[in-house]
């Protein structure tokens, strides 16, 4: 095979589309629900099956060292890829880890024998468990909190029979309003972090095989969602709220690697920014796609029943009329040859070149700031706009949102700059200078 048509070395990390169908029905997906989806499910499943998938991966990479399976619920299909993993390991010899996120909402067994297989071959198993503390139910489905925990006990003794464990890694998603609550109750965010230490305490009582110790459970923002200014206020008050109650942010410690490595963004600027279409692609069907982000996309039947849905229950569907899907299957998903070549080099552009992205979110940051939509002090410190937008663009660096939102690949969603731009990015950095003043090490914003 000749060497464009694979990916370069530089690509080592694959995701692997895994399901069409998931038992949730999370507020925020931004998957569009239809009934195509069960059809589209037993497809890829059929796939896997034949382990055709693991050929179109050695087709596409000269090695893979991180695997993970994306979709709608990975659990679903974890059987037929344990039938598989001798001759994934035997393929790719420098597979250091697979990895997966679950709702823990269908049977966990599977789990428990990924990781007997993967031990075999000293392979890690890292997975991530979704759960948007006690708001898991509202955002997600009625009993799901119920089903976690069940799950979580009957996993840990399995783990537990076979002389084994597994640490958990929470994964939480917060929408506005799950947030406003926050901000206006101080004792609703107290509600939310008790939610994970009670499923501690009572899975701990049934079981040794799940491990807590290190399980973080501060969510993240719904992205790119649909911000305004005044949700940018409530984010403020959200982040101060939770400074107040002695605790941090999973973006305090991203804005504390901008400050300590922005110098560096010139020589290696691959450190800011996602790894799509950099060291990790999605895969589906011997397509290389940017991420799993852009998964279903280019399947025309699911697209189709799309946009043959009287009542479109997500806002994400609006793109599917605009346009902006077919563009982005056109030039941002190759097979082989020219077109990876293609693909790739437009990616890293994306990646090693900077001042174009920054740039655009410095102007407009002054636009919205002079239309009354985000804070006026960006129309005077100068410093204040290139840190923020060093820090928008490393701690939501997403190829596929800002294309499939504003069109270009390098252009952060004005919905973003608003959520941050009413104070949020102002709390953050007072809470990250007040940690240094302690150590009378204040941070330098930059000239005005």
């Amino acid at each position: 095979m000749r060497e464009r048509d694979k990916l370069t070395e530089r690509a080592v990390a694959a995701e692997v589309i895994s399901s069409g169908f998931c038992p949730l029905d999370c507020d925020y997906c931004y998957i569009p629900k239809t009934s195509d989806m069960e059809r589209m499910h037993e497809e890829i499943v059929e796939r896997l099956k034949t382990g055709e998938w693991i050929d179109q991966l050695e087709e596409l990479y000269h090695d893979v060292e991180y695997l993970s399976f994306w979709g709608t619920e990975p659990l679903l299909i974890m059987d037929e890829v344990n039938e598989q993993i001798d001759e994934l390991v035997e393929r790719f010899g420098g597979l250091e880890q697979v990895a997966f996120s679950t709702s823990m909402c269908v049977d966990p067994t599977p789990i428990a024998d990924l990781k007997e297989k993967l031990d075999e071959h000293d392979v890690r198993l890292q997975w991530q468990l979704s759960a948007d503390g006690h708001y898991t139910d509202e955002n997600r489905i009625e009993g799901a909190t119920e089903k976690i925990k069940s799950n979580l006990m009957k996993l840990g003794k399995m783990l537990e029979e076979r002389g084994d464990e597994l640490r958990v890694k929470w994964k939480g998603t917060i929408s506005i309003d799950n947030i406003e609550k926050m901000a206006e109750d101080s004792e609703e965010i107290e509600r939310y972090m008790e939610y994970y230490d009670e499923i501690r305490d009572e899975v701990e009582e049934e079981t040794s095989g799940i491990d807590f110790e290190k399980a973080r459970k501060f969510p993240t923002l719904v992205v790119p969602g649909k911000y305004t200014s005044e949700d940018g206020e409530i984010f403020a008050r959200y982040l101060k709220r939770m400074v107040e109650k002695g605790y941090s942010t999973t973006y305090t410690p991203r804005l504390k690697r901008v400050m300590r490595y922005k110098h560096d963004l010139e020589e290696k600027p691959a450190m800011f920014s996602c790894s799509g279409g950099d060291s990790n692609f999605g895969i589906d069907e011997g397509v290389a796609h940017i991420c799993h982000r852009t998964y279903y996309h280019d399947r025309e039947k699911y697209i189709q029943s799309i946009k043959d849905q009287e009542k479109y229950e997500n806002w994400d569907v609006e793109l599917f009329e605009k346009g902006i899907i077919d563009m982005e299957v056109e030039n941002y998903m190759a097979e082989s040859g020219e077109d990876l070549v293609r693909f790739q080099y437009i990616l890293r552009n994306f990646h090693d070149h900077w001042m174009l992205k920054l740039d655009n979110t410095k102007v407009m940051l002054i636009e919205l700031a002079k239309c009354g939509q985000a804070d006026e002090i960006y129309l005077e410190d100068k410093g204040l706009r290139e840190l923020f937008a060093l820090f928008l663009h490393s701690s939501h660096s997403c190829p596929v949102e800002n294309l499939l939102n504003t069109s270009v690949i390098h252009f952060m969603p004005l919905s973003l700059i608003r959520i941050w731009s009413n104070g949020a990015f102002q709390e953050l950095l007072k809470t990250l200078n007040d940690s240094f003043a302690e150590r009378q090490d204040g941070i330098s914003v930059g000239g005005s």
